[in-house]
């Protein structure tokens, strides 16, 4: 599940050598050193140092990634000093009222033609579903297995992006990257494969999704949203 976010993320940024790239939100930097193999002189930030630590000491103990603690509504760079963002499940945990500054910021730092790609859970998918059902009914919440939940409200003194989990709706997420400066060129939903589905039944499953994907109607439920577009 992870790697394919990743995959279709970067196939929609269209990373090329010598690009210069942020992973916003890059958490423990896959989406960073994948960046970087494609020969893109990639930047993952991240704004909890815990995951950047695991990161260096996981992923990149010889430090050959440039990565950096930083607020995504406050970006530490100059105006238009990246050719491509790109960002996997960030946006949901983004304070919400945050999230304008964000989406400027991105469209601040990027050039002007330079490409965007992000990807965060489609809050219209049967998994988010059962997930604000289950802040309602706590033996669900108890049943199910550990995950992001939206049970943070939008009290700044007990934010803490671990504990927040708000998917945007595509439409209000393609309206503020519209109004931010990003021409919205795409949208689609993907990916019905649960993580948890024992290795063996992982083709079965696999061929499974593949047909719900060329399903419009049903692609739609997919559990990732993902927008992408270029920097007016």
């Amino acid at each position: 599940m992870i790697v394919r976010r990743f995959r279709e993320v970067l196939e929609r940024a269209r990373l090329e050598p010598g690009q210069r790239v942020l992973d916003l939100g890059c958490g423990w930097a896959y989406g960073t050193l994948w960046a970087g193999q494609s020969g893109a002189r990639a930047v993952g930030i991240d704004l909890e140092l815990d995951q950047l630590a695991w990161a260096r000491a996981g992923l990149d103990s010889g430090r050959s990634l440039t990565l950096a603690q930083a607020d995504a509504a406050r970006l530490p760079f100059r105006d238009a000093t990246f050719d491509r963002v790109f960002s996997v499940e960030m946006m949901e945990h983004v304070f919400r009222p945050d999230r304008p500054r964000v989406l400027s910021e991105i469209a601040r730092v990027l050039k002007p033609g330079g490409r965007l790609a992000l990807s965060t859970p489609n809050s219209a998918s049967p998994i988010e579903a059962v997930k604000r059902a289950a802040v309602r009914w706590k033996w669900l919440r108890r049943a199910l297995p550990s995950s992001c939940f939206p049970e943070a409200t939008d009290d700044l003194s007990q934010y803490h992006p671990y504990r927040y989990h708000h998917p945007l709706p595509a439409s209000e997420l393609r309206r503020g990257l519209e109004a931010a400066g990003i021409e919205v060129e795409g949208v689609t939903q993907f990916l019905w494969v649960m993580k948890t589905i024992p290795d063996a039944l992982f083709p079965l499953g696999r061929a499974a999704e593949t047909l719900a994907e060329a399903l419009p109607v049903v692609r739609s439920l997919g559990a990732t949203t993902l927008i992408w577009g270029l920097r007016r």
